[in-house]
């Protein structure tokens, strides 16, 4: 999932928009953030989804993450959210993905990354409905629910999909 996580961060900041709304975005991401930046040889791109996706690990992303947004914006709300949203990228990932989410257990997942015209069609839907939920909120800020921005988060899902797979290849 890559535009679907942003998505739920734009849920989030319509449902509490005291929240600071960097950090939503953030917290979002940062399971997959953290996979960017370890080691990117063979060997560990085999492995390091458990230093980043299981369940201990978002564990601690979660607790890391609700310290420094607690840290920067002094808002229970976004600590609390930045948290929560750290541990709810699993649960999309389990969506598309297909990984080991604890040690030692097996890779599960329904693994739509394989069929780009169905991750990018859910992914696509999960873009439209949060952005459509922020711009309807009364504090939306205005960079967010501009057309661009639901134009540029197609975009971004649809490089995606093409890069994953090395080309097109629809169901």
């Amino acid at each position: 999932m890559v535009t679907g996580h942003l998505s739920v961060a734009f849920m989030a900041k319509a449902r509490w928009p005291r929240a600071a709304f960097v950090a939503l975005l953030v917290a979002t991401i940062l399971p997959d953030l953290a996979d960017f930046v370890l080691p990117q040889g063979t060997q560990c791109r085999t492995s390091c989804e458990l230093y980043t996706h299981a369940v201990p690990a978002v564990l601690v992303l979660a607790a890391l993450m609700s310290a420094l947004a607690w840290e920067i914006w002094h808002r229970r709300i976004t600590a609390l959210l930045a948290g929560g949203l750290v541990v709810l990228h699993v649960a999309c990932d389990f969506l598309t993905g297909f990984k080991p989410f604890w040690l030692g257990g097996p890779p599960t997942g329904l693994a739509l990354y394989r069929y780009q015209g169905a991750d990018f069609a859910v992914e696509a839907a999960m873009s439209t409905i949060g952005w459509v939920v922020l711009r309807r909120s009364a504090e939306a800020p205005r960079w967010a629910v501009h057309p661009v921005m639901l134009m540029a988060l197609l975009a971004i899902q649809a490089a995606f999909d093409f890069w994953q797979r090395g080309g097109l290849k629809f169901l």
